[in-house]
């Protein structure tokens, strides 16, 4: 039977096509036990591999989803192979277009202002979609209690957290059992796409894994986490098999000199019998 669940630098993430995680989702906003969507991408999966917290953390998550093509790489390395990128900017549209029923959501995160115009946007396109409540991710830990008391007195179905890593998965976990919502997702940069301060990468961009260059041109004081963070990510997954397949040639290679060596070693020591024969 083929496997169905990958790690990745120590995350475990099930396989899982876009009409299972959409139908999985659309089932939990028709309970009322609280749960938790969370995204594993690569800076998300360097971070749980410094941080053991964090991945702890995305390993209570209800629902985890593979986002970009490098951790679609990585599941292949332990024999997994995903079927699509879950991103969630396509996955959200697809979730409130197969629902059929009205949502309540709530929108935290962005700068000032960006999850207002975000739900905007939002309610024009999706008029299945009710937005009860907003609010930007730019509070201080003392004023996290009031944000959470106003989600929980509005008590959304849907709460999509774009507040970047690990801030967003963290406030998730904490929380999701107190926040009165019935599904809880992480979402990053999607509030700056509904709000029109980020663009999609072409769709043959997306296609080839290169959407974060997209996101680079737009975001340049990110650029550690693609510029540094890629290459990191790539050298944990497969640097590993590398050292190992390196160590094994090295301990080859040292057993060939050795045993050549000690035939050496007993030509040397016979020859003297050999020329007395002849």
């Amino acid at each position: 039977m083929p496997a169905v669940e990958a790690e990745v630098l120590g995350v475990r993430l099930r396989k899982r096509t876009r009409e299972e995680a959409i139908s999985t989702i659309l089932e939990w906003l028709a309970q009322d036990r609280p749960r938790s969507v969370l995204f594993l991408h690569a800076a998300t999966a360097n971070l749980a591999f410094e941080n053991s917290a964090y991945c702890a953390a995305l390993g209570r998550c209800d629902l985890l989803l593979n986002d970009g093509i490098g951790v679609r790489w990585a599941a292949r390395r332990s024999g997994v192979a995903l079927p699509e990128n879950l991103v969630g900017t396509d996955l959200l549209p697809q979730l409130l277009q197969a629902a059929t029923r009205p949502l309540r959501l709530y929108l935290l995160g962005g700068a000032p202002g960006v999850a207002e115009r975000a739900a905007a946007c939002i309610s024009s396109r999706f008029p299945i979609a009710q937005v009860v409540g907003v609010a930007d991710g730019y509070f201080a830990p003392a004023e996290e209690h009031r944000v959470i008391e106003q989600i929980r007195r509005l008590a959304p179905d849907l709460l999509l957290v774009g507040m970047g890593n690990p801030r967003q998965e963290l406030f998730i976990d904490r929380h999701v059992p107190h926040l009165g919502c019935k599904v809880a997702m992480g979402v990053g940069g999607l509030l700056d796409h509904y709000a029109g301060r980020l663009r999609r990468a072409p769709r043959w961009v997306r296609r080839l894994g290169l959407e974060w260059l997209q996101l680079l041109i737009q975001q340049p004081h990110k650029w550690r986490r693609y510029l540094l963070g890629i290459p990191k990510f790539l050298w944990r997954v497969f640097g590993v098999a590398l050292r190992r397949r390196i160590a094994q040639c090295l301990i080859v290679g040292g057993s060939l000199l050795l045993a050549v060596a000690a035939a050496e070693a007993v030509v040397r020591a016979a020859r003297p019998q050999i020329l007395e024969r002849y």
